[in-house]
């Protein structure tokens, strides 16, 4: 196979021997040409024919009438598909506009009463045609090579813009040019296309007389003179339809793969005849543009319109072309309007092109067309199926068993495409789990709607039958993830693709997937993906049992490269303190197998150096992987039970076990590792036991209700039995004893000291469970933990049986006073913040407004969670929070302040002197009196005869540190840091500070720069996030690089455009500001964050860390210094 174009020679040759195909005359065009659509109606008005040919399906000659009806106003389509079932079937969307050649003939022939045949192979026997991929040595070179000769941008060079003024001859002679040497360059031509030129040549042999043949232009070499016609082709019975379309659709950027870039500008060079009616078009489109792009903030006028316009009429000029074409435009846009960037004005300027070059029309059908069938097919299968398909039908409850294919998967497959588009037809749907295994089937009730009707007749463009339809807008939305994909958008295709057999699409989405958004995966990304792959290879997915193997192979193959992103990302989450984590976690188990090493050594860092919630977590994993003995496992976790007699500790204790039981994704019911908690709560006292309660319920209210009855069915052996056997070491039992006798001393002091708690009533008060069998006290504790922790939660198996619930269900909720009196008399007043806090986090807003300044102890945790609370109270609770929040913000700041101030000191602009400051320069000191060196006790000493000391520089120009925080729902502890950090470092003399807050918008706060109260106050915690919006606005206030300090503080969870955030960074960094982005702002250094993203941060030029404010202070002083 030659890669290599023929020579002008051998073309011109061939362009001879096309002139004429027996009687009819080849016009090779592009399917949506201007150029070609005028030039085509020039040639039958002087050449004409006795009947034109046109490259259609022949199955949908009957509504050719309907294309050049006088009432038709294109841009319209047609649309045909053979009839649905389980498997492959064969469709095609014909869409057409002013400037579709084929239109054109068809009108012109219409109004000359000139016959129209439609000569390409049926849509009803492409199906039978075999995949190009089963012959040798075609398909996909030719695919690949294709556009290179085809492709818009080389039409437009080679035909399009040469074309004002051309005559149809030289029109035809180009575009038949292009055509053959894309045939000749010695591509593979695959099997549908030899199938369709096969036809093509038939249909021509069949038809007498002076015959104008308007066909693609790469077809016309394949067309030959045949003596006779061949058998006939089996058809199938096709469902067609006329139906409106648009220019938003008939651009190629919405899936249509044979679409045009820009059809108004293309609409209005259809109707320009000279150069000057084309420059005058520019003008116009050039107008419209500034005018849009005004809308949207940017400002260009007059000036810029009349630049663009000379600067795309100077381009034509040299380079030969009689007007501007569309290139010649995009390319003045692109420097005049877009000043050469491609990223931030330039991303602006180009929605405008988008906007204004596509347009907004918008097709019309005349009044007696036929109605679009789609709506009429739908439901026609839903009455097949038994399902309902009118208004008046009543709703039903139909079980489907899709893996018993038949019936059952045809009904799958019907409601997963029209959840797929969104037309409403079910009303509820039960089905979920078994103790963790999803079930194979499901019950669904389901109603015809009018609203149904509604969603089926705005999906008419789409096709004729529901398959059809569906892979259209699949496709269409996967096209408008090409340029910049976003991954949770692409996975959500990959599953509606393989939920409702759109094999091409799939194959379409997985590519992509490959190759824009693999790399990119967050961790909960890349354990979704997964998840998703798998279920389809591995036939968890009813409709996978219909794909070829290859694409099954495909899926597999991709799930097995996920597992390195999972292990990479592990190091993301390490830091969290979300469960959602923790129960992801709980899902790489499986690749134990393909990433034995890698996926042990990132557990045990976890383990190790991770948040509380993911230690836990990963100790889940392990274990259940067989990487830790479970014996051994099972004292470590009892160890954790003893952690219990601080606020901190106690937290710790509940993040632990929440980590570990949402890991253990409903198999620690029955874990032999539990036995180690369940032995230490037996073991401990009773005071003990009070101590440890409140974590303990809040641990373990984290499952689900079934998950804890069936380990209370577990406990039923055990309870009310305490093994006396424990081995504990003797300096463990003196320190118990100590801690029993205080633990003594405080029931005594509660008034619980004669209370005894057995270990069934341990473990219901644990659980939540069993509230009738509790003594007076424990339906006390038990009502007062079930105001944080009684809510009804969603039983998603419906397995529960009512043992776990809130209290006894007689009671009324407690008011939080009484509630706070319970809370201290039965747990102690050290337990009150805690319980509040956590009430305030879960949506209780009033205990907030009932703590004083004087009662609570300060710190990050109860500061956030009043936060969070400020935005959704009415002033008048809000004055009350005030106080509140300014004790907290004043004590975290003199706290803070006092550990970074000593930091900073050194970070002020300074210069050597002898004079004395009270601040040594040390390294000054040592070179200035090397010269007095004397021995002592055998080792040189230098003697400070001579001191420098450092003096302040008040002249020299202040560093500038820009702060960009993330203010989306995962960063608010870092948020708070990042206010009280800011200001410290806007109280040092020579910083100038930038607060600049960002979610998917952006919001200046530097005039509050100086006091962390007014910041955190006007903070909105939530949204989005788009650090590359952030990071182009930072650039803005650059003014002195050298002397510039980016600190971005974000999860690097990108929302919006990755490229466009690196090219941002490569820029500040190539400039010379210095950079660096905390993935995480916080005490603990620890954090959840894109590990992939990050580490494409830190190559494009930014230091990427979790860092703790001493840390982020440090670095400042060393840069800055």
């Amino acid at each position: 196979m030659s890669s290599e174009v023929p020579g002008p020679a051998p073309l011109i040759d061939a362009l001879e021997e096309l002139d004429m195909v027996g009687e009819q005359i080849l016009f090779g065009i592009r399917h949506h040409s201007p150029a070609c659509a005028r030039a085509v109606v020039a040639a039958a008005e002087e050449l004409c024919p006795r009947q034109v040919a046109v490259e259609l399906p022949a199955d949908l000659a009957h509504l050719v009438p309907w294309l050049w009806h006088a009432d038709t106003r294109a841009p319209v389509a047609v649309a045909a598909a053979t009839t649905a079932g389980e498997g492959a079937t064969a469709a095609g969307l014909y869409p057409f506009a002013d400037f579709s050649p084929e239109l054109a003939i068809i009108r012109w022939a219409g109004r000359n009463g000139i016959p129209v045949h439609c000569i390409d192979l049926p849509v009803g026997s492409r199906h039978r045609i075999p995949a190009a991929e089963d012959v040798p040595g075609t398909g996909h070179s030719r695919v690949a090579a294709f556009p290179e000769f085809l492709s818009q941008e080389s039409w437009d060079r080679q035909i399009e813009a040469r074309s004002i003024g051309a005559t149809w001859r030289q029109v035809r002679r180009a575009g038949l040019s292009v055509g053959l040497a894309a045939r000749r360059a010695g591509y593979g031509i695959d099997v549908l296309t030899r199938a369709r030129e096969e036809y093509m040549s038939g249909a021509l042999a069949g038809i007498k007389g002076r015959t104008l043949v308007v066909v693609g232009a790469f077809h016309c070499g394949g067309l030959q003179v045949v003596s006779e016609v061949d058998s006939p082709v089996p058809v199938e019975a096709v469902v067609t339809s006329l139906v409106r379309y648009s220019f938003d659709q008939l651009d190629s950027r919405s899936g249509y793969a044979s679409g045009i870039r820009d059809p108004r500008w293309q609409q209005g060079v259809l109707l320009a005849r000279t150069p000057e009616d084309v420059e005058r078009l520019v003008t116009e489109v050039l107008t419209d543009l500034a005018r849009t792009c005004r809308s949207g903030g940017e400002p260009i006028g007059t000036g810029e319109v009349v630049e663009a316009r000379r600067f795309a009429v100077d381009l034509a000029r040299l380079r030969g072309l009689p007007a501007p074409g569309r290139r010649e435009v995009v390319e003045a846009v692109t420097s005049v309007f877009a000043q050469g960037s491609v990223l931030g004005r330039g991303r602006m300027v180009a929605l405008a092109m988008q906007q204004v070059l596509v347009g907004d029309v918008i097709g019309e059908l005349p009044d007696d067309a036929p109605v679009p069938v789609l709506e009429a097919h739908v439901r026609k299968e839903m009455a097949r199926l038994a399902l309902p398909a009118a208004e008046g039908d009543e709703s039903v409850s139909v079980r489907v068993e899709p893996f018993k294919r038949g019936r059952n998967l045809e009904r799958h497959l019907l409601l997963a495409r029209l959840a797929a588009v969104g037309v409403a037809y079910e009303i509820g749907r039960t089905g979920g789990s078994t103790r963790g295994l999803e079930n194979r089937s499901y019950t669904v009730t389901i109603r015809f709607e009018s609203r149904t009707a509604a969603g089926l007749g705005l999906l008419a463009p789409r096709g004729v039958t529901l398959a059809q339809a569906v892979a259209t807008e699949l496709s269409a939305r996967l096209a408008r993830q090409a340029e910049d994909p976003d991954p949770q958008v692409v996975l959500e295709l990959i599953s509606s693709a393989a939920a409702t057999f759109s094999a091409g699409v799939l194959s379409d989405a997985l590519g992509l997937f490959e190759s824009g958004v693999l790399t990119r995966l967050s961790f909960e990304a890349a354990v979704s993906a997964t998840e998703a792959l798998t279920g389809i290879a591995g036939g968890r997915e009813p409709a996978a049992q219909l794909f070829d193997a290859a694409v099954l192979a495909d899926c597999d193959r991709l799930a097995g490269e996920l597992g390195a992103v999972i292990i990479r990302e592990i190091e993301g989450v390490a830091g969290s303190e979300d469960p959602a984590h923790a129960r992801l976690l709980g899902q790489v188990t499986g690749l134990q197998e393909r990433h034995p090493v890698g996926l042990v050594q990132a557990l045990r860092r976890v383990r190790t150096s991770g948040s509380p919630l993911m230690q836990g977590a990963a100790y889940a994993v392990s274990a259940a992987g067989g990487t830790v003995d479970i014996e051994a496992a099972g004292v470590f976790l009892g160890s954790w039970i003893d952690q219990h007699s601080e606020s901190d500790s106690r937290r710790r204790l509940q993040r632990r076990l929440v980590g570990y039981l949402c890991a253990s994704r409903g198999a620690w019911c029955d874990d032999p590792a539990l036995d180690g908690v369940i032995e230490r709560v037996e073991a401990l006292s009773d005071a003990s036991f009070v101590d440890a309660l409140p974590p303990l319920r809040g641990a373990f209210d984290q499952v689900p209700a079934a998950e804890r009855e069936r380990f209370l069915d577990r406990l039923a052996g055990r309870l009310g039995h305490i093994d006396a056997l424990l081995t504990v070491p003797p300096e463990t039992l003196a320190a118990n004893a100590r801690s029993d006798q205080a633990a003594h001393e405080r029931l005594v002091a509660l008034g619980l000291a004669d209370i005894s708690f057995t270990p069934a009533t341990r473990w219901r008060l644990i659980l939540g469970a069993e509230p009738e069998r509790l003594g007076t006290v424990g339906r006390r504790m038990a009502r007062t933990l079930d105001e944080l922790y009684g809510e009804a939660r969603n039983d998603p198996t419906g397995e529960a049986d009512g043992r776990v619930r809130g209290a006894d269900g007689s009671h009324d909720k407690l008011g939080v006073r009484e509630w706070s009196q319970e809370i201290t008399a039965l747990f102690g007043e050290d337990h009150l913040q805690e319980i509040f806090g956590e009430a305030a986090e879960r949506g209780r807003t009033d205990v907030v407004t009932t703590l004083t300044p004087e009662s609570i102890h300060p710190n990050i945790e109860t500061l956030t969670t009043v936060l969070s609370l400020v935005g959704g109270l009415p002033e008048a609770r809000l004055r009350q929070l005030r106080p509140l929040v300014a004790r907290i913000v004043r004590e975290l700041s003199d706290q803070l302040a006092s550990q970074l101030r000593p930091v900073l000191t050194g970070a002020t602009a300074r210069r050597p002197t002898l004079r004395r400051t009270g601040r040594m320069n040390l390294p000054g000191t040592i070179r200035r009196n090397l010269r007095h060196v004397v021995e002592h006790d055998g080792r040189p000493q230098i003697v400070p005869v001579h001191p420098v000391y450092d003096a302040a520089q008040r002249r020299e120009s202040p560093w500038h540190i820009i702060v960009l925080v993330d203010v989306s729902g995962s960063m608010e502890a870092s948020t708070v840091y990042a206010a009280l950090t800011a200001a410290i470092l806007a109280g040092v003399s020579t910083f100038r500070v930038s607060f600049i807050t960002f979610n998917s918008g952006i919001v200046d706060l530097s005039e509050h720069a100086t006091d962390p109260l007014k910041l955190l106050l006007e903070i909105r915690i939530g949204g989005g996030t788009n650090i590359a919006g952030a990071v182009t606005y930072a650039a803005t206030l650059v003014t002195v690089p050298a002397r510039t300090a980016l600190i971005v503080i974000s999860d690097f969870e990108e929302g919006g455009s990755v490229g466009e955030l690196l090219a941002g960074i490569r820029r500040l960094a190539d400039s010379g500001v210095h950079l660096i982005g905390c993935a995480a702002l916080n005490d603990t250094g620890q954090a959840a964050f894109n590990v992939g993203i990050s580490r494409a941060v830190a190559d494009a030029g930014m230091r990427v860390a979790s860092l703790s404010p001493m840390q982020l202070a440090r670095w400042v002083g060393e840069v800055l210094t």
